[in-house]
């Protein structure tokens, strides 16, 4: 026999009883248990005793292993929406020839905390002394997958490379993974590809600054200091993937060119004979509106690639907060 919890509801609002009522009953089964209560709540005055007065609403089985059920159907349901989300914001943004190493260990990772986060499920354990993630140090280094684990290893692997971040696949020593040493100072991939862009390019990038940055400010090239423009752009270059450089100036055409009202609101505020003039040091550079660009598609990068080259970090941040929070037409400028 089981026990359940059945709730009724009132059907009629004016009725002054209780708008939910709730009766436990065992039976073997939910069609019995509801028949059951049924019966004996049908007599005159009882719950059920006016045909239409309450109807029942909800069937709870109340046993332990109900309740575990309805814990893996939770489970199941949330692990279903992890999926779905994640597969959908993913879409159109997966990243470039990920890693497949460090994928699978990303999804051995998510499997273990998100989809089986239960030590006592099988698997790999850990010893006491080891940490609590589920892996072991012993062979056979045994790994698990699952669709929700490679969904949020997609997930991560492509939230990061919008931030013009990347991971590395550990880099193995001898058979055993954990060998080699984590190294915080490790480059990333991003940062072992973006290296010195030519000059050639380099030029092209100003020239295109160049023109976008007259038109907006009214100066000239006699008023510019090109060697600093020149060295601005060679670190703004950095941060641009070698496969898309080619292309580069065209695509920061098209960008300035989009976003000509707000260059000239960050110029009105910040340039000569603004309201906050002087504020921002990079301001006097045309190379300034391709940090703009880079600003808005790969700020970590930029700012990792600015440090590194000992530039004054104040200065980009500073550019950084005028163009994000100071620029927006619903600003009212």
């Amino acid at each position: 026999m089981i026990r359940y919890r059945i709730v009724a509801q009132r059907t009629d609002p004016e009725h002054p009883g209780a708008s939910l009522l709730t009766h436990y009953a065992y039976g073997r089964s939910v069609e019995e248990t509801v028949t059951k209560v049924r019966k004996a709540l049908e007599k005159p005055g009882e719950v059920y005793g006016d045909q239409g007065l309450y109807r029942v609403v909800e069937v709870v089985e109340e046993s332990p292993d109900s309740e575990l059920r309805q814990q893996e159907e939770a489970r199941r349901r949330y692990l279903t929406a992890i999926l779905e989300n994640a597969t959908a914001t993913v879409r159109g943004r997966e990243p470039e020839d990920p890693d497949a190493d460090l994928v699978r260990r990303l999804d051995d990772f998510f499997t273990r905390a998100v989809t089986f986060p239960d030590p006592h499920t099988p698997g790999v354990h850990p010893r006491p002394h080891q940490a609590t993630f589920g892996w072991t140090s012993e062979q056979p280094y045994i790994e698990h997958a699952s669709d929700p684990g490679r969904a949020l290893a997609l997930f991560l692997l492509a939230y990061l490379d919008h931030h013009g971040l990347y991971l590395n696949a550990a880099l193995r020593a001898g058979d055993h993974p954990a060998a080699q040493p984590v190294d915080g100072g490790r480059p990333s991939a991003r940062e072992a590809e973006g290296g010195e862009a030519p000059a050639k390019l380099v030029e092209r990038v100003l020239d295109v600054c160049g023109q976008h940055y007259a038109a907006v400010t009214g100066t000239n090239s006699d008023q510019w200091d090109q060697e600093s423009d020149r060295e601005v752009v060679g670190i703004a270059l950095r941060t641009v993937r070698m496969a898309e450089r080619d292309t580069y100036p065209q695509t920061l055409e098209t960008y300035l060119h989009e976003r000509r009202a707000r260059l000239e609101r960050l110029w009105q505020r910040y340039g000569t004979g603004g309201m906050f003039a002087g504020e921002i040091v990079l301001m006097d550079l045309p190379a300034c509106f391709v940090l703009c660009e880079r600003i808005d598609s790969t700020p970590l990068w930029l700012e990792g690639i600015w440090t590194q080259e000992g530039q004054e970090e104040t200065a980009l941040e500073r550019l950084q907060n005028a163009w994000l929070y100071d620029t927006a037409e619903k600003d009212g400028r």
